[in-house]
Formats: C-alpha cells, sequence, structure tokens
C-alpha cells in the first residue's frame, strides 16, 4: 500500500464509523476526485456507504462541463449522486456566496448516520493558516480547518494537493481544472501561485510544517475552551449569571474565552467582540446587545445574560424615597438625607474618596422628579461634560444596546433627565459644603438580589 493510501485510511479510520453513508463533496477537480476515488476503493474495508454530491454555482461559463463530467464519472461506477445548481448565472459572486450555497445544500443532505467528506488537502490547510494569520487571527483561526466538524469530515488533510494529483494518475483517474484557478484575482490563487512556492524554496517541507502547526494550535484551541467552561462553572452566580470579581481575576486568555463561548452561545463570534465585552467588564455597568432579544449586561458585580421578546418598560411615577423594583430586573432605592445624616455622609464620602455619581444636592433640583424610561426629546448632561446631550445620542456614544434603551430608568424634572442608570446624576449637582438635603440613588439587580435574599 502506497503511503497516500495509509495516511488517508488511517484518517478515515478516525472520521468515519464502520455504517455510516458517507457523501463525497465532488467538484470535479483532482482533490475532490482523489477522495471519492479512495472512498470507492476502500468502502468495504471502512464498512461504508458512498455517495456524492455537486454544486453547480453557475459562476462562469464552464461550470455546466464540470456537473457534466462529475454526473458521468458517477454514472459510470454506479455511485448515487446529489446535485444542485444555482437557477441563473451567477457572475460577480463572491467565493464566500459559493461557499454558503455549497455547504447550504450539502446540509441538507445531513442526517442521523451520515457524513459529508470533502476535499481539502494539507496544502489547503497552509493557505488557510497564511491568510488567516495575515488578518489577525488568534488561537482558534490559527488551528486552520478542522478535520471534522458536525457532519463534516476531512480525510485528506495529512496529504497534499500533489499527492492527490499522483493518486488519480496511479488510478486512471481523470480530473477538471477550474479555469479561475489560474487568475490571480483571487487571494488566494496568488498565495498558492507566488508566496507558497517561495516559502518552500526557503524552507522545504513548510507545507506540512504549517500542518503540524494547525495540528499543535487546535490541540490549544481545545484546552482553552476548558478552561473557558472551567471559569465561567467557578464564577457561576445562578443562572446565566456570572461574578465580575472571578471572571476579573482570571488570565486574560481564559477570560476571552469564556466571553467567547458566552457570545457564541447566541450567534457567531465578531471581530470586535471580546475588546468590547472586556471594557463592559472594566467599566462594570452596562450592556452589549448579542441578539434582537439577548444581551448581556452589567450591574451589582455580576455578568448576566438576559433574554426578552421586548423592551420591559413601566408608567411614569412620582419619584419618592423608597425602594422600586421595576421591569427587566432593575432596582432603585431613593433616600434623602437631611441634617446630620446628610453631613455624615458627605463627610464620610470625602474621607473615603468616593464618588458623588448617585448623590445630588436635592435643593439644586428645581421641581418634582418623575421615575420613568425616555421619551423623545430628553436631554442629559453628562457629570463633568458641561454640554447637553440628546439621550439618543448618549447612547450612540455609549453602544448602549437598542434593546436596553427603551427599559432603562432615569429621573427626570420634565425632559431634563436628573440620574441616568449606568451614569449617575447629571452635571451640576454634585454636593458641596451648603448642601443640606441630599438625594442618593442606589441601583441594584433585581433578580440576583432576591436570590441574595
Amino acid at each position: 500500500m502506497e503511503r497516500f493510501e495509509e495516511r488517508v485510511l488511517a484518517a478515515c479510520k478516525g472520521l468515519l464509523a464502520p455504517g455510516d453513508r458517507v457523501i463525497a463533496a465532488v467538484s470535479g477537480g483532482a482533490d475532490s476526485m482523489a477522495l471519492l476515488q479512495f472512498l470507492l476503493e476502500y468502502k468495504e474495508t471502512l464498512g461504508v456507504r458512498v455517495e456524492a454530491a455537486h454544486v453547480d454555482h453557475r459562476m462562469r461559463p464552464g461550470s455546466g462541463r464540470d456537473a457534466a463530467f462529475v454526473a458521468r464519472f458517477c454514472r459510470e461506477r454506479g455511485v448515487p449522486l446529489h446535485s444542485f445548481a444555482a437557477e441563473a448565472q451567477q457572475a460577480g459572486r463572491s467565493e464566500e456566496w459559493a461557499r454558503q450555497l455549497r455547504y447550504g445544500f450539502f446540509e441538507t443532505l445531513a442526517g442521523p448516520g451520515v457524513k459529508i467528506a470533502t476535499g481539502h488537502t494539507l496544502s489547503d490547510q497552509a493557505e488557510t493558516l497564511l491568510l488567516r494569520l495575515a488578518r489577525g487571527a488568534g488561537v482558534r483561526g490559527a488551528a486552520g480547518i478542522p478535520a471534522a466538524r458536525g457532519c463534516f469530515v476531512r480525510p485528506l488533510l495529512g496529504v497534499s494537493r500533489a499527492e492527490t494529483e499522483d493518486f488519480c494518475r496511479r488510478q486512471g483517474v481523470e480530473w477538471v481544472t477550474d479555469e479561475s484557478n489560474f487568475s490571480d484575482d483571487y487571494a488566494r490563487n496568488r498565495l498558492r501561485h507566488h508566496a507558497m512556492p517561495a516559502i518552500e524554496a526557503a524552507c522545504p517541507g513548510a507545507e506540512a510544517a504549517f500542518g503540524e502547526f494547525c495540528a499543535r494550535m487546535a490541540e490549544v484551541s481545545q484546552y482553552l475552551r476548558g478552561q473557558g467552561e472551567h471559569l465561567l462553572m467557578s464564577a457561576a452566580a445562578g443562572t446565566d449569571a456570572w461574578r465580575l470579581e472571578t471572571l476579573a481575576a482570571a488570565p486574560e486568555v481564559e477570560r476571552a474565552e469564556a466571553l467567547r463561548i458566552l457570545v457564541e452561545g447566541e450567534r457567531a463570534l465578531r471581530k470586535g467582540d471580546i475588546p468590547l465585552l472586556e471594557a463592559l467588564l472594566a467599566r462594570g455597568t452596562g450592556a452589549v446587545q448579542l441578539t434582537d432579544n439577548a444581551v448581556l449586561a452589567v450591574c451589582g458585580g455580576v455578568l448576566e445574560r438576559r433574554r426578552h421578546s421586548k423592551p420591559k418598560t413601566f408608567a411614569p411615577m412620582a419619584a419618592e424615597p423608597g425602594e422600586y423594583r421595576l421591569p427587566g430586573g432593575f432596582g432603585l432605592r431613593l433616600r434623602l438625607l437631611e441634617g446630620a445624616e446628610c453631613e455624615e455622609t458627605i463627610k464620610f464620602a470625602k474621607m473615603a474618596k468616593k464618588t458623588f455619581d448617585n448623590c445630588a444636592d436635592y435643593d439644586k433640583i428645581s421641581s418634582s422628579l418623575c421615575l420613568r424610561t425616555r421619551r423623545p426629546g430628553d436631554m442629559f448632561r453628562p457629570a463633568g461634560r458641561n454640554v447637553d446631550k440628546t439621550l439618543k445620542k448618549l447612547f450612540n456614544e455609549k453602544k448602549e444596546p437598542a434593546f436596553l434603551r427603551s427599559a432603562l430608568p432615569l429621573l427626570a424634572a420634565g425632559s431634563r433627565v436628573v440620574w441616568l442608570w449606568g451614569e449617575g446624576f447629571a452635571h451640576g449637582l454634585r454636593p458641596d459644603e451648603a448642601t443640606r438635603r441630599l438625594l442618593v440613588v442606589e441601583a441594584f439587580d433585581c433578580e440576583h438580589r432576591e436570590e441574595e435574599e
């Protein structure tokens, strides 16, 4: 048995199980034809049934020729073929569009005991690694193309493109060549035609070394995922809630993985998600919207994942001393301090070097206060920034999730916002030596407070 067959057979035994229905994704190129031919040669050894699938993206004039070639090959060998063609010519479409169309069709073929085998090779792995590193990939990106992901398996990741062509020649199997492969219009083609040959000339065996590096990074990525999961378990403060103190004390790389897990529980990770969430944790208040009905919010020393079908607002009410438990898990406690209690509170705050963000000179507020959510035309002057801003502009600056904007509690005197959740009191209300009445607002998370009680 040739070395190519030995390596691919070993890979197949690790990716496939006896009784599997294996559908080879076949474009007609050397890699996919080698894959299909190998599976046909060793299906009895592996104990699997072999079928094929082909997608005609219709992005170029010659695509119909490729589809006919694959159909003829499968017909001559009695291989069941699943085919799909785009409805009309798709000239100008991107490679990403083609990939989504292709994988979307393949996923319709998936089911119990079904594996979709693709012809990705070691050469593809090396090119993918270089492209990802050039774009700033982290550990997970450096892991390259996984050998298995869901129903998809890639038995040829340990062999090069040149080896698949050699296998096809030895087996007497023809293949077709996509004419776009000769063009330098695509980044991967430029890498394939120029960068990889130069790297191999300078460092023979570089392609294999890149593959080994990806394998090591895949192990590191798997380890970090385990550490991230362990961190979330250690920081758990109830269902869908995690203590900030525990998260902050963890190594940055583990915390980033934990945050990645939380995001990917709702949607695919995007560039900038982790820095945005790290800033949220450092700020200790606010929220980041993940989807239309899911946010990660910080309040009271806890990071919480909240899911809502619609914003939870409440009817306006007079803001009087007392405790308020509001829709959406927001809690407020208002205290009006006078006389000695006022003086002692201000004195203690100064001694302890605490801020007065949530304390205000009550006599500097010109009219009675209303506890409500935002309204059109509301204005707020952030402390230390002697300029008025509409809440819309302020929320845009803070990147406040759209979902939360209509639910955040505030204290207002008419259209003038005096206190805002996450911001504190407006500019000009800070207490001083002349203060005789002190308004104190304590914000808390209703749900977590109830758990503690």
